[in-house]
């Protein structure tokens, strides 16, 4: 090859090193000082005067993706996130701040809001601090500053406070994540090496091409006899030759390397174009629109929308976090018998006889201690569908001992403001099969007490049972509840009643009666149009002595919580029994059936 066949390669390399360098620094500038922002933010400072601030979903929804807080402006920071119905029904009653967005500013707006007068039965009903409550599906708690991502869907606003007292923080910032994709990176750094290959191969042909043409072209003169080149010379001028064309192997290879690793790793999608996702045609439509949505993963929220349908009380991770205090708070008040221990946790009849079996253990320890309350796993979870308070929430826990019953649960929360009590805790029969209940995602009514939809109300079912516990098979109600599997029956039926009167002395006389109870009847319905019922059932014990002059002595539990030791007046002893039915609906032939009872003595005295 001619002299300017080398220089036109040589000048051909050099376009190709300029060309790939060019298109490597484009890619790479994309990636680094063209890069746009990967978020974008807003934030509000708050005038200070209000103790809360409430972030709404439709602000948190201002853009796509997580939403990235930074929240700061007091000693302490509290955040917690739920649905916007349930945040806004806290609040009611208190003054706070709600965050919303402009669009032509593009920053964060702060609305305060008054309280609501008519609302004060909301506040009084429970602390001022956010914390700990029971309708948020998650809280968090900083100081100084909280620094929080979240993934909230519709539907779910967040609450912000300092401790319900004091002003709450001041300033909030809201980011979320925008696109910044460059599909251009990719093929700019991809062609950038094709181009420095190029050039690096024109110029080596160059390069080889000009050692050739330095050699001589015609066959030189012999030399003299005696100077001719010793092998080692010649093997070393090869051995050069071999070192300069390795030389130049290098010379190509480390740069090739170098520039590929840089162009190829790290490359991830956002570094090239991506194809259109393919529109579904109207059959696909319709059939993702038949399809229901998966069930969500426990914990996570799912979106919601404000129309007015009654919403479940609780969600599963929520019912899962309200069971696991009420055990801590029921096995601390056992530990100690105090009744005080329990209040945070406990109300209604649940409360009374477990308060009672305290008192009658401290001077009878051989008494019966209650039954703990496992903290979990939940083996049913529904909760009332209810848009206002007082909400109803039915679970039945069963603790890692499965040789131990499982408990049934009927809570309740009375306000917005107050957690969730127990009201009834009914240890269930052994080998009992409840009736099938709707979803914890969709929730079920709370039955009115007069309701027509069932074989029998709450009220005559009470009626019922009591009339077969004092009159067994010669009640007249005997055929409208199933004794199969009662055992409450055989221990305080009436063989048990026969036979305490019978074992008395012939001086003393025993007399049962039912007497008024207090306690709600709680129908929650089933998915049969069946309902699951809780009741409290009383009955009273009476022992007079038969003949004057003649005196009774308690014993037991009777002695320790009355305190006589003799009486020639007799003696009253209370029992509650809370009991867990299952009613059929109106029209059905199957009879209503004992799913599980807890029985006490809750009072004891002598007679006036």
């Amino acid at each position: 090859m001619s002299l300017s066949g080398v220089f036109v390669r040589f000048i051909f390399a050099i376009f190709a090193f300029i060309i790939a360098t060019a298109l490597i620094g484009a890619g790479v500038a994309q990636r680094t000082v063209f890069l746009p922002p990967d978020t974008v933010s807003a934030s509000v400072i708050t005038d200070g005067t209000a103790p809360y601030v409430m972030i709404d979903s439709d602000t948190l929804l201002t853009h796509d993706g997580k939403q990235s807080l930074v929240i700061s402006g007091s000693s302490t920071v509290f955040a917690a996130y739920g649905r916007t119905s349930d945040v806004e029904a806290w609040l009611d009653g208190s003054d706070y701040e709600r965050i919303g967005y402009d669009d032509s500013s593009r920053e964060l707006t702060a609305e305060n809001v008054s309280a609501n007068p008519d609302a004060a039965e909301n506040v009084a009903s429970g602390s001022a601090n956010p914390a700990g409550s029971d309708l948020w599906l998650e809280q968090y708690t900083a100081e100084d500053a909280m620094y929080r991502t979240v993934n909230l869907p519709a539907g779910y606003s967040v609450i912000v406070a300092a401790d319900g007292t004091s002003p709450a923080p001041t300033s909030i910032s809201i980011s979320w994540p925008i696109p910044n994709a460059t599909p251009w990176v990719g093929p700019l750094l991809v062609a950038g090496v094709v181009f420095l290959f190029a050039g690096l191969v024109l110029l080596v042909l160059g390069l080889l091409h000009m050692r050739r043409s330095q050699r001589p072209r015609r066959k030189p003169p012999a030399l003299p006899k005696g100077k001719r080149f010793s092998p080692s010379r010649t093997n070393a001028i090869e051995s050069g030759m071999k070192r300069g064309r390795r030389s130049i192997a290098s010379f190509v290879a480390a740069p090739v390397a170098l520039v590929s690793v840089l162009a190829f790793s790290g490359c991830s999608s956002d570094y090239w174009p991506q194809a259109a996702a393919p529109t579904p045609v109207a059959s696909d439509a319709a059939t993702t629109a038949a399809t229901p949505d998966p069930t969500p993963t426990p914990g996570e929220p799912v979106e919601t929308v404000d129309d007015g349908t009654p919403m479940p009380a609780v969600t599963q991770a929520q019912l899962e976090g309200i069971v696991s205090s009420i055990s801590t708070v029921a096995a601390e008040g056992d530990a100690a018998s105090s009744a005080d221990a329990l209040s945070p946790r406990f109300t209604g009849p649940a409360l009374d006889l477990r308060k009672t079996t305290y008192a009658i253990r401290g001077g009878f320890p051989e008494y019966a201690a209650p039954q703990p309350i496992p903290a979990g796993p939940l083996e049913v979870v529904l909760p009332q569908a209810s848009n206002s308070w007082p909400k109803t929430v039915f679970t039945v826990v069963q603790g890692a001992d499965t040789t131990v019953p499982p408990v049934a649960l009927m809570l309740e929360q009375e306000t917005a403001r107050s957690n969730y009590k127990v009201y009834y805790a009914i240890t269930l029969e052994p080998d009992t099969s409840l009736p099938s209940v709707a979803a914890a995602s969709v929730g079920t009514t709370r039955l009115a007490p007069e309701t027509k939809l069932l074989t029998m109300t709450p009220e005559q079912l009470k009626t019922a049972y009591a009339d077969i516990l004092q009159f067994g098979d010669a009640s007249g109600y005997i055929g409208d509840v199933d004794p199969t599997g009662d055992t409450l029956r055989t221990q305080v039926g009436v063989d048990y009643k026969n036979s305490a009167k019978a074992a008395l002395a012939s001086t003393a006389s025993m007399e049962f009666a039912t007497v008024p109870a207090p306690g709600q009847n709680i129908a929650l319905a089933t998915t049969e149009s069946g309902a699951l019922v809780a009741v409290n059932l009383r009955e009273s014990q009476t022992v007079k002595p038969a003949e004057s002059g003649a005196t009774v002595s308690p014993t037991g539990a009777v002695k320790a919580l009355s305190g006589v030791n003799e009486s020639s007046k007799g003696t009253e002893a209370i029992f509650d029994y809370q009991l867990l039915f299952y009613i059929p609906p109106s029209g059905d032939t199957t009879k209503a059936e004992l799913l599980g009872f807890t029985q006490g003595l809750v009072q004891a005295k002598e007679l006036p």
